[in-house]
C-alpha cells in the first residue's frame, strides 16, 4: 500500500511537472505571437505614415526625389525612395520597429493644373462694372506669340464679359480711340458677351493650393515671378502694386486689389478674384501676353500710359506645359 501511494505521488509528480512546462512554452509562444503582431503593426503603420508624410513634401516641393534614410517615427524609422515621372511616380517605403521591416510601394499621378478658361484678351466676371479708359491702351484678342508675331490659333474678342448688358455698358463707355485699339474676333471693337458658366471659386481654391509662391500686399518692382523656362503658380493675397521691371510666366492669383505701372510684363494668366470689390488700375508701358481675368460682385478698371493685352496661347500652353499641380491620384497601394 505504501509503495502504491510512493509510485502514485511520483507519477502525479511527473505529470504536474509535465503541465507546468508545457503551460510555461504555451506563454512564451503566445507572448512572442503577441509582440511580433505588435511588432508587425507598428512597422506597417510607420511604413504607411512616411507614405503620407512624403505625399505631403511632394506637394509642396514639385521637384523632390531621391532616397531619404532614417527618419524617426513612431520610436520606429523609415527609409523613403521616390522616383519615376510626374505621370507615374513610384513612392517605397519601409518601416522598421524593434527586429521588424514592412514595405510599402505606392504608384502615384500628379494631376495636371486646371487652367482657367480664356474666353477674352482681358474677361471681366461682375454684378457691378466700372470704367474709366485713357491713354493708349491696347487690347488684342488676335493670337500672338511672346515676340510680338502672329501666333496659330484663331482669334477670340479683346474684352469679354458675362452678361449682355455688361458688353453693351462697355462699349457704351469707352473713347472711340480705345474702342478702335479693342482687336479680335469680329474686329474693332471686339467686346463680346460670354456666358459665365465657371465656378471661379473652386478654380480659384484649386490654383492657391497648388502655388508654387505666396506673397502678401505690398509693392513688387524688380521680382521675377517666374521665367518662360520655369513658369510658376504664384498667390497674391492682398492689396498687389506691380510696377518697374518686375515681370513674371506661369499663372497670378490675386485676392485683391491690382495696380499695374511701369514696364510690369507677365506672360500666361493672371486671375483677380474677389467675392467683393476689385479696383484694377492701369498705368505705364506695361504688358500681358496671355489673359488677364477679372471676377468680382463689383470691379472697376482705370486705365492710363500705354498698356497693352494680347491674347497669346503660346505663353498660356507653355504655362501649361510646365505648371504642376499639387494633388495626385493614387494609382496603386502594395504593402
Amino acid at each position: 500500500m505504501g509503495r502504491a501511494t510512493i509510485i502514485l505521488i511520483i507519477g502525479l509528480s511527473v505529470i504536474t511537472s509535465f503541465l507546468i512546462l508545457s503551460l510555461n512554452a504555451n506563454s512564451k509562444e503566445g507572448l512572442k505571437t503577441t509582440v511580433d503582431h505588435y511588432e508587425n503593426t507598428q512597422a506597417r503603420l510607420i511604413a504607411n505614415s512616411g507614405v503620407e508624410a512624403f505625399l505631403e513634401k511632394m506637394r509642396r516641393d514639385k521637384t523632390l526625389n531621391g532616397k531619404f534614410e532614417n527618419n524617426n517615427l513612431m520610436d520606429g524609422s523609415y527609409d523613403i525612395d521616390i522616383s519615376g515621372p510626374d505621370s507615374l511616380g513610384t513612392v517605397t517605403s519601409v518601416g522598421h520597429f524593434g527586429n521588424t521591416n514592412h514595405q510599402t510601394i505606392v504608384k502615384v499621378s500628379r494631376e495636371p493644373v486646371d487652367m482657367p478658361p480664356s474666353l477674352g484678351a482681358l474677361y471681366i466676371v461682375s454684378d457691378v462694372l466700372g470704367l474709366k479708359l485713357n491713354g493708349n491702351l491696347d487690347i488684342n484678342g488676335n493670337d500672338t506669340n511672346i515676340d510680338g508675331s502672329p501666333g496659330p490659333e484663331s482669334a477670340i474678342p479683346g474684352v469679354a464679359l458675362d452678361e449682355p448688358s455688361d458688353s453693351a455698358y462697355f462699349i457704351d463707355n469707352i473713347k472711340s480711340k480705345i474702342a478702335n485699339d479693342i482687336e479680335g474676333l469680329g474686329g474693332s471693337p471686339s467686346v463680346y458677351s460670354s456666358p459665365d458658366t465657371t465656378d471661379w471659386e473652386a478654380v480659384t481654391m484649386n490654383l492657391i493650393f497648388s502655388a508654387d509662391l505666396t506673397v502678401s500686399s505690398g509693392t513688387y518692382s524688380s521680382e521675377h515671378f517666374g521665367t518662360p523656362t520655369d513658369p510658376i503658380i504664384t498667390f497674391m493675397n492682398g492689396h498687389i502694386h506691380l510696377s518697374g521691371t518686375c515681370d513674371g510666366d506661369g499663372i497670378m492669383v490675386i485676392n485683391g486689389n491690382l495696380t499695374m505701372s511701369g514696364n510690369f510684363t507677365y506672360r500666361g494668366i493672371i486671375l483677380v478674384y474677389d467675392e467683393s470689390t476689385i479696383d484694377c488700375q492701369i498705368t505705364g508701358n506695361g504688358g500681358v501676353y496671355g489673359s488677364v481675368i477679372l471676377v468680382g460682385s463689383d470691379v472697376d478698371i482705370h486705365a492710363t500710359g500705354n498698356s497693352s493685352f494680347y491674347y497669346s496661347s503660346e505663353a498660356i500652353n507653355n504655362a501649361q506645359l510646365y505648371l504642376k499641380s499639387s494633388r495626385f491620384k493614387i494609382v496603386s497601394w502594395w504593402e
